[in-house]
């Protein structure tokens, strides 16, 4: 249900793993200096004075609240090389975490590695790929993802063509602080929904339609339920027989079959599946959020440069490099 990756923070380096977010556009690490003790000891801790290339960083506050869909971290501004990829980045900005929610216990994850438009930054600093742009560490400003069951792949500054068949369409981005692309239309059987814009999000598990929408959808399912948390079940022995759910974006229909979108039972006796569609309301109106459900069918590109998102059907089978997580 989410996926996370490897980079090193300071000099020598110290390895961390992160989920690599468009959701967000802040880096962070777990602190060593971490008051939640009972949270932080699950994860590694980064040792600033063992870096010599570290240094503090003054922000508007000495603590910022950085806020997920998902939990909250507090942290303080700090400097330091950052390595990802093959990749140095020099002087980056990144925050220390100093608490963490209980929605961080046991997650496999130190820290997020924001991929996020510059103006959703909390720390007001530039983002590790800008970062990466300006110092002439990669080819093109955009970056391609790659998600699998199992796993998945990030590409800094390229485009890697045997990971998807077809072409790649192109949308404009519609946002100045969230990869936001408009939603032409949503089929699901014979219903259509129209006029919505999508958030594109590696960082979120699900597809976060509206309330109101994810009702209208779920309706037209004999026996799905509302679980009273945002999310709905749906019967497992329906996956083989519901129609997909059909995005056009850009002109284009972007298919979900059902065996994608009806996702595991909630245990080994249960004949309910989760729904890969959820509904929860966002501070601007008729706006979905695509998570990973949706991502991990198209091979998608965040290109930066020319404020643009590309999509293109996702070959099945790859050598990963990020590793998947069961995490909501």
């Amino acid at each position: 249900s989410g996926y996370f990756g490897a980079i090193t923070l300071g000099e020598p380096p110290q390895s961390f793993n992160v989920v690599f977010d468009t959701g967000s556009s802040d880096l962070w690490v777990v602190s060593a200096n971490c008051t939640t003790d009972w949270i932080c000891r699950d994860h590694q801790q980064f040792q600033s004075q063992a870096s010599v290339s570290f240094r503090e960083e003054k922000l508007n506050s000495d603590l910022i609240d950085i806020h997920y869909g998902t939990g909250k971290v507090r942290v303080h501004g700090a400097r330091d090389t950052v390595q990802v990829a093959g990749l140095e980045i020099q002087n980056q900005a990144v925050a220390l975490a100093t608490e963490l929610s209980t929605d961080f216990l046991t997650t496999p994850f130190d820290g997020i590695f924001g991929l996020g438009l510059a103006n959703l930054s909390d720390l007001r600093q530039q983002p590790p790929f800008y970062s990466m742009i300006q110092q002439n560490l990669v080819d093109a400003s955009l970056f391609s993802f790659y998600t699998q069951p199992a796993g998945g792949e990030i590409d800094f500054g390229g485009i890697d063509t045997s990971r998807y068949s077809g072409n790649l369409t192109f949308s404009n981005v519609i946002d100045d602080t969230f990869w936001m692309v408009h939603l032409d239309s949503f089929t699901f059987g014979s219903d259509e929904w129209k006029t919505r814009k999508v958030i594109i999000d590696s960082g979120t598990t699900l597809i976060i339609a509206t309330p109101s929408d994810a009702e209208a959808i779920h309706s037209r399912i004999p026996g799905s339920k509302y679980n009273g948390d945002t999310t709905w079940s749906i019967p497992c022995d329906l996956k083989d027989t519901l129609p997909p759910l059909v995005f056009n974006i850009g002109g284009v229909d972007l298919v979900i079959p059902a065996e994608e979108y009806v996702l595991l039972p909630y245990n080994a006796r249960s004949s309910m599946c989760l729904s890969g569609i959820s509904g929860k309301y966002f501070d601007q109106p008729d706006t979905w959020v695509l998570g990973d459900v949706f991502m991990k069918n198209f091979y998608t590109v965040f290109d930066l440069g020319n404020r643009r998102i590309g999509f293109a059907e996702a070959n099945k089978d790859a050598t990963l490099g990020m590793d998947a997580y069961d995490f909501m």
